[in-house]
């Protein structure tokens, strides 16, 4: 039992060996992933870092114009609505103006209308003339109102 024990005890070592050599290589192979991964962690660092600090900036932009445009947009409304206000009194304002010549010229409106008929009458009777030749005027249809 003797050698049967020491081959026993042999292939225990040898597959010692085995073990010892596989957590070698794959220390070693760790330790070259892990060189790896550090290196792609340093390029990916190394060109992420200004485009991060890129995208802080426009982010940044973004926020700044933002902060412009609403100030505009109130200014504008402001300026929009001053000049609706403008316009409403203006439009008032001619309002009130034009009510007081256009009351005058319905007046003169009348009084030209009042002349034109005046003188349409006179014209019908017969003018001037009919009175140089003291002819007697003649209304027409007036027969009716004599018995």
């Amino acid at each position: 039992m003797d050698s049967l024990g020491l081959v026993f005890l042999g292939l225990i070592a040898l597959a010692s060996l085995v073990q010892g050599l596989f957590l070698v290589g794959l220390g070693w192979g760790g330790l070259k992933l892990m060189r790896r991964i550090q290196q792609v962690q340093v390029g990916v660092e190394r060109e992420l870092k200004p485009a991060l600090a890129s995208v802080s900036r426009i982010a940044s932009n973004v926020s700044e114009v933002s902060a412009a445009v609403s100030v505009q947009a109130q200014r504008m409304e402001g300026l929009v609505s001053h000049t609706l206000d403008r316009v409403e009194e203006t439009r008032a304002q001619i309002r009130e103006v034009a009510a007081v010549p256009l009351g005058g010229l319905a007046e003169l409106s009348a009084l030209i209308k009042g002349f034109q008929r005046g003188l349409d009458v006179y014209l019908r009777l017969g003018g001037l003339e009919a009175q140089g030749r003291g002819t007697t005027r003649r209304y027409r249809d007036d027969e009716h109102l004599f018995i």
